[in-house]
């Protein structure tokens, strides 16, 4: 049974790398999101499950202090949230949850303790990049049927955003650069790969996803430099880095899509000051949609739920001692793959990383990428504990006493059954949203709003306002950030004919969103009819 489970563990890894680029599933709501979030948090815990059942593997090494200072932060985060269901279901279509934090912190772990060989590394790279090229091809596809008039949105290869594909394609590129430059029997295909990657690139029209394959691909040729040459190399690829994002700011590309760079300039100094309300916790994991309306200062983008920054999103929900733990988390990631650069891969994918975090300074963590980034970070790792412990003649750690065998099986088992809670059961839920069974996904996923409001709005289109009124209300206890909600529980308010109640909901409205124009109208008393029900309903088929 053990070889057996070593020989998935070795392959986990790349399964989950080839899963977050390709898989969708076309009869849900959420089609592309959600899974990938499922992918996310069933793969850190099938990969922990492993680990459990299959001791005396790598550690840690000096990650694993940061690591846990970063599981207790996130932890803190979700006991201090202004919202605690928001913060353990996450808020839909972002999944930001405290859950999915652990889980990208599982996945950088998981790596380091399935990975014991150089050939299971060296699968993930491959498998992220014939991943991220089928996508590709697809945005390819996409940008022919934009061309024809036959879509009206940017080609995202199946990923549901064109940043997304952005992200991937920034980690993407440079480690098949690498392959490519790297020679062997299939270099024709991994510069093909790079060609495709490319174009699906300028068909996305991702600026940080450019400036992300940008700084990667810099940073390979850092990596190969030693000494002086090495930090001289380090500045001239961060000018390089600079000059690119200047000829964004100066020229029309700023203003390019419709979530042009200039918001994120008003956006940031409000994100400063919804930090600075409550520095040390932050408000909770994704709760920012329920928070950031009240430190708005203008009527930047509609309903607002993310700094699109990193970093400054990261300390709005976790706040500052999230913030350090995770900046410890990377700092020693960073040391650790710099020594070891030059062996085992270590390298490229080093600058994958890097690719993404210059993605992610103007964007924020979202489970697609970021699930990505994190496994590669831990991909790593893993070539830096091999190159560390290579020779050492320490003797490896005993096998545990049947007690402890155990107990390891049954923390697997308990795992397996949390992974099959948080990742299966939300997509059931939506599968049956898609459906229109409504009642049966609010059943499914009973921490999840917005499965909650759409039955609360079906039963009142349906004449039960006193029931509907119910699940409505259960919605905006979950942390449901959309303010379409609370004007949804006033207009049923009114016509029960509580008009203090629905008064309230209004403004709790504009409290989410300042400038939602529903809220405004019903205060202004102009006699709106009630919302469309179809606005958050599912057409089945």
């Amino acid at each position: 049974m053990r070889p057996l489970l070593e020989r998935l563990g070795g392959f986990l890894p790349a399964a989950i790398a080839l899963a977050l680029p390709t898989v969708f599933i076309p009869i849900a709501v959420d089609s592309y999101i959600l899974p990938r979030a499922s992918i996310v948090i069933a793969g850190a815990g099938l990969g922990a499950g492993l680990a459990l059942l299959l001791p005396g593997g790598p550690r840690l090494g000096s990650l694993r202090l940061p690591l846990l200072a970063a599981i207790l932060a996130a932890t803190l985060a979700y006991d201090f949230s202004v919202n605690q269901g928001v913060s353990l279901a996450g808020s839909y279509t972002r999944y930001e949850s405290m859950p999915v934090r652990l889980s990208y912190l599982a996945l950088l772990a998981v790596p380091v303790w399935l990975l014991r060989d150089r050939r299971s590394r060296d699968l993930v790279v491959p498998a992220l990049v014939f991943g991220t090229a089928i996508a590709s091809v697809q945005a390819l596809v996409q940008q022919v049927m934009l061309t024809n008039h036959e879509i009206d949105y940017r080609p995202d290869g199946n990923l549901g955003n064109a940043n997304l594909l952005g992200a991937l394609l920034a980690m993407s590129i440079p480690l098949a650069v690498a392959r490519g430059l790297r020679g062997g029997r299939f270099v024709v295909a991994w510069w093909i790969g790079v060609l495709v990657m490319v174009i699906a690139l300028v068909a996305s029209t991702s600026r940080s996803g450019g400036l992300g394959a940008l700084a990667g691909c810099l940073a390979l040729a850092v990596f190969q430099l030693k000494g002086r040459k090495a930090l001289w190399g380090t500045l001239a690829a961060a000018a390089v880095v600079g000059a690119a994002l200047l000829a964004i700011l100066l020229s029309p590309l700023r203003l390019l899509n419709d979530d042009p760079g200039p918001t994120r300039l008003h956006l940031w100094p409000d994100a400063v000051h919804m930090i600075a309300a409550r520095p040390l916790t932050g408000w909770g994991e994704d709760a920012t949609g329920l928070v950031f309306g009240q430190f708005l200062s203008g009527d930047w983008a509609p309903q607002v739920d993310r700094a699109h920054s990193g970093p400054l999103d990261i300390a709005a929900t976790q706040g500052l001692v999230g913030l350090a733990a995770l900046g410890w988390v990377l700092v020693v990631w960073l040391r650790g793959v710099w020594r070891w650069r030059l062996g085992a891969s270590v390298g490229p994918l080093a600058a994958a990383c890097i690719g993404y975090t210059v993605w992610v300074l103007f964007n924020f963590d979202w489970a697609p990428a970021t699930g990505a980034f994190w496994l590669l970070a831990g991909t790593a790792w893993s070539g830096v504990r091999a190159s560390e412990t290579a020779g050492s003649t320490q003797p490896g750690r005993p096998d545990p006493v049947p007690r402890q065998r155990a107990l390891r099986s049954l923390a697997a088992a308990l795992l397996a059954v949390v992974v099959v809670w948080l990742g299966v059961a939300p997509i059931l839920a939506d599968i049956w949203y898609y459906q229109g069974k409504l009642e049966l996904a609010a059943a499914a996923d009973p921490i999840q709003g917005r499965y909650a409001w759409v039955f609360g709005k079906s039963l009142v289109a349906r004449g039960f306002p006193i029931g509907g009124l119910q699940e409505m209300k259960v919605a905006a206890h979950q942390g449901e950030s959309d303010p379409q909600l609370y004007v949804d529980i006033g207009d049923a308010e009114v016509a029960l004919g509580h008009s203090a109640d629905a008064r309230a909901y209004y403004l709790m409205a504009l409290k989410i969103d300042p400038y939602f124009v529903p809220a405004r109208q019903r205060l202004a008393g102009k006699g709106v009819p009630p919302s469309n029900f179809e606005q958050v309903l599912p057409i089945a088929e």
